[in-house]
C-alpha cells in the first residue's frame, strides 16, 4: 500500500483508497480542546511554530470554527516535538 501524504491525500480520498495513515489517531485535538488549553499554553507560540497565522487561530478558537486537517496535523506535530499530548 502506498503511503498517504499531503500531496496525494485528496486524490487517494477521491479514488476511495484508504487515507487513515495520514492522520494521527493516537492524539485528539479539536477546537474545543484547544480552547480549553488556551489558559495554560501559549497558543501564539504554538501557531508560529506550526506555521499558522496567529490571528486566524485566535479567531477560530473564539468562534469555535473547526481546524483544517493540515492545521490540526501541524499543531499536533508542535505538541509532539515538545513532548506534549492531548487526549479526549
Amino acid at each position: 500500500m502506498k503511503t498517504t501524504n499531503h500531496n496525494n491525500l485528496e486524490q487517494r480520498f477521491e479514488d476511495d483508497q484508504p487515507v487513515i495513515d495520514y492522520f494521527d489517531t493516537q492524539m485528539v485535538l479539536s477546537i474545543n480542546r484547544l480552547a480549553d488549553l488556551a489558559g495554560i499554553l501559549n497558543l501564539s507560540a504554538i501557531a508560529r511554530e506550526a506555521g499558522i497565522n496567529i490571528q486566524t487561530l485566535q479567531a477560530k478558537i473564539r468562534r469555535r470554527t473547526p481546524l483544517t486537517g493540515t492545521e490540526t496535523k501541524a499543531i499536533l506535530q508542535v505538541l509532539r516535538k515538545h513532548h506534549l499530548a492531548t487526549v479526549a
